[in-house]
């Protein structure tokens, strides 16, 4: 018997606690057409703000291939300024920039992070100051040893791999 009465109080208590949604009023006429009125107004309300999220999705992509496209702009000199400005941060702030590299070797106070591309390699070098890896010098050289730097071939696939113009803090 007691199984019983714990089995419908635990019952109840699970019914007690779901939420309700917009009751439908069946007291008068009046109160039911109005009630059906608002869940009409809510469902044209949802419509909007779901159209209205989808135009901001649209916007947001058509900006981030405008921010794309500014970045494609960079040649190599300013690609190598570009990287100058960075020195100082701190090895996970570029590693927000540049993703994860191909290659990585430490060399006691030294990282080394090698990005290998078709046309080029691109080289991050930190030192570590205070426990902490500061980026502090890099090279760009051609991907085999005896071949030389395709200085346009490598700037488009650096501009396509990377974004540099952004600020990672």
């Amino acid at each position: 018997m007691k199984k019983y009465l714990y089995f419908i109080l635990l019952f109840s208590l699970f019914i007690s606690g779901c939420a309700k949604h917009n009751a439908i009023d069946f007291s008068s006429s009046e109160a039911f057409f109005s009630s059906l009125n608002k869940k009409e107004i809510i469902k044209k309300e949802n419509k909007k703000i779901t159209i209205e999220k989808n135009n901001l999705r649209n916007n947001i992509k058509k900006t981030k291939k405008q921010i794309v496209k500014k970045s494609f702009s960079l040649n190599l000199s300013s690609y190598e300024r570009q990287l100058k400005e960075k020195f100082g941060f701190d090895e996970f702030t570029m590693l927000k920039i540049f993703d994860e590299p191909s290659l990585k070797i430490k060399h006691g106070k030294i990282k080394n992070f090698q990005f290998h591309l078709k046309f080029c390699h691109l080289d991050l070098f930190f030192l570590n100051e205070d426990e902490i890896y500061k980026f502090k010098h890099f090279a760009i050289r051609p991907s085999g040893m005896s071949s030389s730097l395709n200085k346009k071939k490598c700037v488009k696939e650096l501009n396509s791999r990377f974004i540099l113009i952004r600020d990672p803090r």
